[in-house]
């Protein structure tokens, strides 16, 4: 794959660091094999990035760091990072490392990339749902580098912002483990009915990014880079889009038909531009298939006894892969021979396949291509293919009578010098003509020779056999130095973390979150004792309801706040200026532009989950902007939380007791792409603000949608989740703040629920009781 992607055009490639990579399921390199890509790569003057881009648990603080030396003997160009306590560590380590951020840091607007200035982060990798004009804007307003996914898969959820694979099946997306939810079949249900889709059943599956036709207008906004998804992809679709990107690179005025086909055949569930051009519900899913399909060629015209005709303007060639698909199963098979006719391919397929299993005016698809695939392999394979380094030679006469070759590859020069003294020629004399084609042939190396500067007087003769072991001296040299490594060490001084011991005696106290104003004024009607309250957190679909509910909760003195919406892009600061004008006593903080913008507005700042804090040195970055608490990241299970708490300061710490865990967190919304012919909130009615939505997962589960005040969408856990029972052993660490977070519950469940985590906090109830209650 690395050797596919080098000789296509490619000037770097991202490679998950051993042990500590987003790609759990695939390939995972040996020491010994990354060393040697990362060589390969160099000699050829790609780029090669690491993706350490996961979340770091602070049980693997010492063997990450152990990783992290290992990996920069090994002289990689960068380090893709999400963790911003690793991102910190590594600063701290190796100063002038290069560091780029993850996708999965979610950052999609400038203000998250002046808050983390201080950590001299080189490169962000834009969140793939930011726009063209949202682009724009944030170059506009940062000098960092900015990296933009252009091809490939697309993930529905936010990276870095999707815990569905956690809530699911205990595999967490932010430590490489996605168990691909996103492409899961599910059943909509509207207001409780089952709405009938007909083949329409991967509600959250997106078709395949494409951005070759938006080359010309990122060059044109400043992207610094483009990146191509590739995970558990073939070396052919590496050199396919590779070489496509590339030469749309080298002409933005060439046609990207037959490129687009060709990438088609090599992956795809179809091609559109993602977000690109901004939302657009009713096209970014189509819901009818999740997989592979390829390049649509038309549909069958006629079936005979032996063969079947396909009406298409497309070549069909002998041991192309052809897709039927059908309306409860596709079919594949290979083409045993094809013939065009005008309009018409007659295809004849393998003896063994049953043609009764077609029916005319069927969809055909192209999925593979033998003419394509050995073309595209000779493109890394053949050595009269592969990508060569021009360089240029001087050949002069030293004082001493022996012959020097001084060869340049654009960057670096290295010298050769004769054992022995020229002689005089007794027949044909040494010229450039024969020194060229002997220099010239450079046979498997990387290496050509496009230019030679004779410098030799008249006379002189030289063993060819000299001349070739000086030219092997050339290239054994170039690429020695190409493929260097500047060992780097690392700095000695301890990385220190500001933790000190709890010295807050106080009782702990119960965070309140809920989603509705109804929710509220039936809290406080019912409760009479808000002691062990110790805040209540609004986190509403629509924005004019905070006015009245701040005030009722002002009313009776109860420390209130407002959350952010969990993601930020440009444009979008109403939200932030509606909740300063509502003056809560607090914010919670749901992402990285938000702690930005709030830092010095005076109000409270309670760090969410959905910062992602996974580790004391996170913790401990974090609150070092501001935040007086945070809660601790959904991915970490109750040893490693335990680590976490007990590395930090745990009266800074805030631990969810109970809630509907957030899954997908969605730039799609499935209110407008199913109950609207709409592509945005311009046009969509509005369904969300009149219906409840659930998908019914594989297993019977129904997950509610919401949509927040940015029309984004999350799906939660069919099921409560509690986690009280540890509860004891985390006051016990100095714990001080715990969270339930309400969703649907109404009325008497509502308080029924509130009223027993209360009970259970000031002791009136034991832990059993309550799960007794719950029926947990």
């Amino acid at each position: 794959m690395a050797k596919a992607a080098i000789h296509n055009g490619a000037d770097a490639v991202y490679i998950g660091m051993p042990g500590f990579n987003a790609r759990g399921r695939s390939h995972d390199h040996e020491w010994d094999e990354l060393a040697e890509i990362i060589n390969e790569c160099h000699l050829y003057g790609v780029k090669v990035h690491l993706a350490f881009n996961i979340l770091i648990f602070e049980s693997e603080i010492k063997r990450a760091i152990e990783t992290l030396d290992q990996a920069m003997k090994l002289g990689p160009d960068a380090f893709i990072v999400q963790d911003l306590g690793l991102v910190k560590i590594i600063r701290h380590r190796y100063p002038e490392m290069e560091i780029h951020a993850s996708t999965q840091m979610t950052v999609t607007n400038s203000e998250a990339i002046e808050l983390l200035e201080d950590l001299n982060i080189q490169r962000f990798v834009l969140g793939r749902e930011n726009s063209l004009d949202e682009i724009e804007k944030i170059k506009n307003n940062t000098n960092k580098e900015l990296e933009v996914f252009v091809h490939g898969a697309l993930c529905v959820a936010y990276s870095g912002q999707c815990f569905t694979s956690e809530a699911l099946g205990g595999r967490s997306a932010n430590r490489g483990q996605c168990a691909q939810s996103c492409r899961f079949s599910y059943e909509l249900f509207v207001d409780d009915q089952r709405q009938d889709l007909k083949n329409i059943e991967y509600l959250v599956s997106p078709q395949d990014l494409c951005g070759i036709d938006h080359l010309d207008k990122l060059q044109e906004l400043g992207v610094d880079s483009l990146k191509v998804e590739g995970r558990l992809k073939s070396p052919d679709f590496v050199a396919t889009t590779a070489r496509e990107y590339s030469q749309k690179l080298n002409d933005l005025n060439r046609s990207t038909k037959k490129a687009r086909e060709n990438m088609q055949i090599s992956f795809s569930r179809g091609f559109y531009s993602g977000w690109l051009d901004g939302v657009a519900h009713q096209e970014l899913v189509r819901g009818d298939y999740q997989n592979h399909r390829g390049l649509f060629l038309g549909q069958i015209s006629q079936i005979t006894n032996k063969s079947i005709c396909i009406k298409t303007t497309q070549e069909i060639n002998p041991g192309d892969g052809l897709l039927f698909v059908g309306e409860k199963e596709n079919i594949g098979a290979k083409v045993f021979s094809a013939q065009k006719m005008g309009g018409i391919v007659e295809v004849e397929l393998p003896r063994d396949f049953n043609l009764k299993n077609l029916k005319k005016s069927q969809e055909v698809f192209l999925n593979g291509s033998d003419k394509l695939s050995t073309l595209t392999k000779k493109s890394y394979q053949d050595q009269n293919l592969l990508k060569k380094i021009p360089i240029k030679i001087t050949a002069s006469c030293s004082l001493d009578n022996k012959l020097t070759l001084t060869a340049k590859d654009g960057e670096n020069i290295v010298t050769v010098k004769s054992s022995e003294s020229l002689e005089a020629a007794q027949k044909l004399s040494l010229n450039r003509e024969i020194m060229f084609e002997h220099l010239s042939k450079m046979g498997r190396s990387s290496f050509q020779l496009d230019d030679l500067n004779f410098d030799l007087p008249d006379g002189l003769y030289i063993n060819l056999k000299t001349l070739k072991s000086l030219k092997n001296e050339i290239i054994q040299k170039l690429s020695d130095i190409r493929i260097q490594i500047e060992q780097k060490k690392p700095s000695s001084s301890v990385l220190s973390k500001k933790i000190t011991e709890s010295t807050s005696t106080g009782q702990p106290k119960l965070t309140i979150l809920l989603r509705t104003a109804e929710q509220l004024e039936h809290l406080i009607a019912q409760t009479s004792n808000f002691d062990f309250i110790e805040k209540i957190i609004l986190d509403f679909e629509f924005g004019k309801d905070y006015f009245d509910s701040i005030k009722l909760l002002k009313s009776k003195g109860i420390k209130s706040g407002i959350a952010t919406t969990r993601i930020l892009k440009p444009f979008e600061y109403h939200n932030f200026r509606l909740i300063e004008r509502c003056k809560p006593d607090g914010i919670l903080i749901r992402n990285l532009g938000a702690l930005n913008y709030f830092q010095e507005k005076g109000f409270e700042l309670w760090g969410d989950f959905s910062l992602n804090c996974a580790n004391s040195y996170s913790a401990d970055y974090l609150l070092s902007k501001g935040l007086d608490t945070i809660c601790a990241s959904y991915d970490l299970n109750i040893d490693e939380l335990n680590n976490l708490i007990q590395e930090s300061q745990s009266e800074n710490l805030e631990i969810t007791v109970h809630q509907y865990m957030p899954e997908f967190h969605m730039e799609h919304c499935v209110f407008a792409a199913f109950l609207s012919e709409g592509n945005s909130f311009r046009d969509c009615g509005k369904p969300c603000e009149k219906h409840k939505v659930h998908l019914k997962d594989m297993y019977g589960n129904r997950h509610e949608i919401k949509a927040d005040q940015e029309c984004r969408n999350t799906m939660y856990k069919a099921e409560a989740v509690s986690t009280v029972k540890y509860l004891e052993d985390w006051k016990k660490s100095g714990v001080k703040t715990f969270r339930f977070e309400a969703l649907h519950e109404e009325g008497h469940e509502l308080m029924k629920k509130i009223s027993l985590y209360l009970d259970l906090i000031q002791g009136n109830i034991t832990i059993q009781e309550l799960y007794a209650t719950l029926g947990n």
